[in-house]
């Protein structure tokens, strides 16, 4: 399981424990301010605790899709209980007579609300299919959703002037916001004929797809690569053939995604990238991971045929 996920969990357990001696002393002590605390030490605490961290674990596994602001995941716990904590108190201290305090308790409030704004775009997403794929490039698409589709107009992109798309953050940011035509627009380029040599070459590809596909039988091949001994791992390398060659790599996986995903065949088709983006984890930091176990393990075996040749 993801630290997020997992932290959240944990405050959500530490917020029913203090729900259950809050309630355990309202039953000798009924009533007053400690109400107010106990119900949402139990509401905001404990259910929407749980109800999270079980959702961003649960959630992109069984959708086959990573939650859009996988960053949001940290800020939507921090907002959550600061805003949770800080309105607790500013409570108790008399935040519903006005005054200062009431200023603070209604601004920890809505820092509460934020985070579970943040949560709530997360899963939405989530659970929301994607835009259907298009079979013809129209201007209104965005150039990320174009390149998306068919990456294989990038070059075309290129050839006509749109040299910033050569570099992956452009197309990772303002390429999402940008229209087609917007773009020939800024550029200086005719959005009907550049549309136009757009669908042609993706009508050539298909074309071609075509004709391969009715000369020989596909055969499904792995999209990653393998990886040998000697070498680190890169975002792109089989999960399989990870495991089959470095064997202590398992362990990062089993740290991160559990046991139960070694029961899955997909391992021997997914990449390393692929896996990380699915379990909402940064790439570099299992890449960091499972290169210093390939590390050990090199070093390892190095010593050990020092020693069998001494």
């Amino acid at each position: 399981m993801e630290n997020y996920p997992r932290l959240f969990i944990k405050a959500g357990l530490i917020y029913f424990v203090l729900g259950i001696v809050l309630g355990v002393k309202m039953a000798f002590v009924p009533g007053g301010s400690i109400r107010f605390v106990h119900i949402h030490l139990n509401l905001l605490g404990f259910m929407t605790m749980m109800i999270a961290g079980v959702s961003y674990h649960v959630l992109p596994r069984f959708s086959a899709r990573a939650v859009p602001w996988p960053e949001g995941v940290k800020y939507h716990f921090i907002l959550h209980n600061v805003g949770l904590m800080g309105m607790l108190l500013t409570y108790l201290l008399g935040g519903m007579t006005g005054g200062l305090i009431g200023i603070l308790f209604g601004l920890f409030s809505l820092i509460t609300g934020v985070g579970l704004l943040i949560m709530c775009y997360n899963l939405y997403f989530v659970l929301t299919d994607p835009k259907p794929l298009v079979s013809k490039i129209t201007g209104k698409m965005t150039v990320a959703r174009v390149l998306g589709q068919f990456p294989q107009t990038l070059n075309v992109f290129l050839d006509n002037g749109f040299s910033a798309l050569a570099n992956p953050n452009a197309r990772a940011t303002f390429a999402k916001v940008v229209s087609v035509e917007t773009a020939c627009s800024k550029h200086g380029v005719d959005s009907v004929a550049f549309i136009e040599k757009l669908n042609s070459v993706i009508h050539e590809t298909t074309s071609a797809e075509t004709t391969s596909t009715e000369e020989v039988e596909p055969k499904k091949e792995p999209s990653g690569r393998e990886i040998h001994r000697g070498e680190e791992c890169k975002p792109d390398v089989l999960v399989g053939s990870l495991i089959k060659t470095y064997p202590t790599t398992k362990a990062v996986f089993e740290k991160h995604y559990g046991e139960g995903c070694f029961s899955c065949p997909g391992q021997s088709f997914e990449q390393v990238q692929e896996t990380a983006s699915m379990h909402n984890i940064e790439i570099k930091v299992i890449l960091d991971e499972i290169n210093e176990a390939i590390t050990k393990d090199l070093e390892e075996s190095r010593s050990i045929d020092y020693e069998n040749s001494n």
